[in-house]
Parts: structure tokens; C-alpha cells; sequence
């Protein structure tokens, strides 16, 4: 059986595996990135890794990284964050020339999508629609076991508009998905709305969760004070859960795909967050005979997604068949 090595580039560290042809992890280990050093010295060091993780039968590489990847020639289009001089490096020629590997690379979010679509939550499915949901809203879309990158090879699922008049996003735009739906958007809200409470906000677990210092306010505090039953922390997650909805259904409508994942920190909230967002999209918030062919579910590979969706690009690359 073939392998391939499979690169998840991050902001702090470098993590690699070997994976087989059964979408299975044989070995792994991580590096630091060092990533202030510039990405010739990174790509140094993903080379340092795939000797160490690579075997007799590995046949490819596959890269996650940040920033945006020509998926044809692997020619950094848009800059990974934090990493000097990114913009226009010729990622996978470099890591090529290092290694004696054929190389592949995409966007992480993308790859995530791809790993859940080939071994994961979106296994079998045809059109899986992937949203990651943390510090803001990345995903993808997989068709037939392929990535869907759009004619710029970019697409923004965090940057839908989901509220006409709503919040100033980073990106320059109001309203957009990320900006009132994400980990990071759902305790800023439960913040504001302990604040704007008064003494009742004292009062409440998500208060008392963070021991009175508003800054340390989290989403998973958020969802365990509504499991608990926390009138204002259950208030702020079904505001959440309204914008999760509006977004997703919008999706959904344009994209008609047969499985929605959603996966991140705050899709670990599990049934209090799913069973809302569910029940919005059954009445109003996603055009019924479009909702009843898809699905709404939890993403099961964790952190090892983006790392099986690289492998399943390098085993692409390399004509190897899945």
C-alpha cells in the first residue's frame, strides 16, 4: 500500500503524518514554525519533517496552510498569515525540490472539507458543505470528492452578509457571518448582554463562570450555562443560533448540498446548539424541499481533518487511487 505524507501549516507549529491509502495515520510528529523567520526557513523545516515521517512507499506530499495556494502550480497567491514574505513563493516547487516528492497544496479550511467529505462526517455524500467555526468562519465545499475553489481559487463562507445593518467585520464589510455567528461573535455578545443586565447580569452563571471578569468570557461558558438553564446565557445562544441559521440556510438554498458539517470549539457545544440551529432551518430559515434532502452534523475527525484532507490531495496529485 502507497502513502503519502500529509502538512498542516500553522501558526505555531509544523504537524505532519503519514497516512495511507485507507485514509489511515501511520506515524506522526509536529516542528515549530518559527514562522518570523520567512517561509524559505519554513519550508526548510516542513522538509525536516517529512524525513522524519516519511516511509519506503510514500509517494507525495499534501500541504494545509493559511493564505491561498495556486491548486495547479502551488504558487502562494495570497500571503499565510504571520509568515513574511509569503505572497508570491512558490510553496510547493520549493518543498519539491527539498524533499524529491511531488507536492500539493490548498487552503487549510478547504482541506478540512476534504478530509471530512473523504473520511469523516461527509463520507459518501456528494456535495458536503463544511463550516469551521472558532475565531471566525472558515470552510468549504467538496463536489464529488473535489474541492470547489471558484475562478480566483478563493472562496469566503465566514463573509456572507447575514445582517443588512449588523457589526463591522475585519475584513471592511457589515454584517458578515463570522462577525455575529462565530465562537468569537457569541461571547462578545453574552459580554455586552451581562453588561447591559445590570445587576440581573451579576446574577447569572455566565457571570459567575468567568468569576466576574467579563474578558475571560468564553463560548464554552456561553453553551454550559445555557445547558445548566441560565435564562440569559440560553437568550444570547438562540441570538447565536439565529445568525448560525440565517447563514447556513443561505448556504444551503444556493448550494443545495447533501450534508452540512459544522465543526471547531463551538460546534463542540453538541444537541443544545445543533437542535437549535435544526429547528430554524425546519421552519423558516432554509427553503423546505432543499433542507429535506440535505443534513446538519458534527464534524468527527477533530483536528486530524485538514491533515487527511492533505493526504487525499497528495494521493491526487500522485494518481493514486482512494
Amino acid at each position: 500500500m502507497k502513502d503519502v505524507v500529509a502538512i498542516d501549516l500553522g501558526g505555531t507549529n509544523i504537524r505532519a503524518a503519514r497516512v495511507g491509502q485507507d485514509g489511515k495515520i501511520q506515524a506522526r510528529d509536529k516542528i515549530e514554525t518559527r514562522a518570523a523567520e520567512g517561509f524559505e526557513k519554513v519550508v526548510a523545516r516542513m522538509a525536516e519533517l517529512v524525513g522524519k515521517v516519511r516511509g519506503p512507499q510514500t509517494c507525495g506530499i499534501g500541504l494545509g496552510t493559511p493564505g491561498t495556494p495556486d491548486p495547479v502550480t502551488g504558487v502562494m497567491h495570497s500571503a499565510a498569515v504571520n509568515i513574511p514574505d509569503s505572497a508570491g513563493f512558490p510553496l510547493c516547487p520549493r518543498l519539491s525540490e527539498r524533499t524529491g516528492l511531488p507536492a500539493a497544496a490548498d487552503n487549510d479550511a478547504n482541506l478540512h472539507a476534504l478530509g471530512e467529505s473523504w473520511q469523516g462526517a461527509g463520507r459518501g455524500e456528494a456535495v458536503v458543505l463544511m463550516l469551521t467555526l472558532g475565531t471566525g468562519i472558515g470552510g468549504g465545499l467538496v463536489i464529488g470528492g473535489q474541492v470547489y475553489h471558484g475562478v480566483s481559487n478563493s472562496t469566503e463562507i465566514g463573509h456572507i452578509c447575514v445582517d443588512l445593518n449588523g457589526r463591522p467585520c475585519a475584513c471592511g464589510c457589515i454584517g458578515c457571518f463570522e462577525a455575529h455567528a462565530s465562537a468569537n461573535a457569541a461571547a462578545r455578545d453574552a459580554r455586552e448582554a451581562v453588561q447591559a443586565a445590570g445587576k440581573k447580569g451579576k446574577e447569572s452563571l455566565l457571570y459567575k463562570k468567568c468569576g466576574g471578569d467579563l474578558e475571560k468570557l468564553t463560548a464554552q461558558a456561553l453553551c454550559d450555562a445555557a445547558r445548566e438553564g441560565d435564562t440569559l446565557a440560553n437568550l444570547c445562544l438562540d441570538r447565536t443560533c439565529d445568525y448560525l441559521a440565517a447563514g447556513t440556510g443561505s448556504l444551503i438554498n444556493a448550494l443545495n448540498p447533501s450534508c452540512v458539517i459544522y465543526g471547531g470549539g463551538l460546534a463542540l457545544a453538541g444537541p443544545i446548539l445543533f437542535d437549535r440551529v435544526r429547528a430554524r432551518l425546519g421552519k423558516n430559515r432554509a427553503y423546505q424541499p432543499i433542507w429535506k434532502a440535505s443534513k446538519l452534523v458534527e464534524a468527527k475527525l477533530g483536528d486530524d481533518a485538514g491533515l487527511i484532507g492533505a493526504a487525499r490531495l497528495a494521493f491526487e496529485k500522485a494518481g493514486i487511487p482512494v
